[in-house]
């Protein structure tokens, strides 16, 4: 027996791909600024440090969003999807507060825990992104 689940109105499908969308995004900025300050000495590094701090909250932001649209709108359309996205703010804050425990107070003892966090945050961005997108063309509920 087939439940049919409700359809996600068009203007929550499309809002939750786009912040979906720009949540994935800023989770490549992410990857790319920290090879730079990884691979870069000196004053350089501290420079792409700071960009790939402040560019955390491109990341934030957008994830708070999107699963805030998914739990209001897309929870009995797309239930997957909304777990995705909490789990991908929740996720995204526990990189982001490990970053600041590795540059702010300088407890380098965390990389691993923020390299985890990151490896977490790309695999559900990137799924996300490609549910929402295939979510949004299809009308149907995922």
């Amino acid at each position: 027996m087939s439940v049919t689940r409700p359809a996600a109105t068009p203007g929550a499908r499309r809002a939750y791909a786009i912040l979906t969308g720009i949540a994935t995004l800023f989770v490549f900025i992410q990857f790319f600024t920290s090879s730079e300050f990884i691979r870069t000495k000196g004053h350089g590094a501290e420079a792409w440090t700071e960009i790939h701090g402040w560019t955390a909250y491109g990341l934030l932001v957008p994830a708070l969003l999107a699963a805030v649209v998914a739990v209001v709108a897309l929870r009995r359309a797309a239930p997957v999807l909304t777990v995705v996205a909490v789990v991908l703010f929740v996720a995204s804050v526990g990189q982001w507060g490990s970053g600041h425990l590795i540059s702010t107070l300088g407890m380098d003892g965390w990389t691993p825990f923020h390299v985890f966090f990151s490896s977490v945050v790309l695999a559900l961005a990137v799924w996300a992104s490609i549910r929402s997108a295939a979510l949004r063309r299809s009308g149907a509920s995922r």
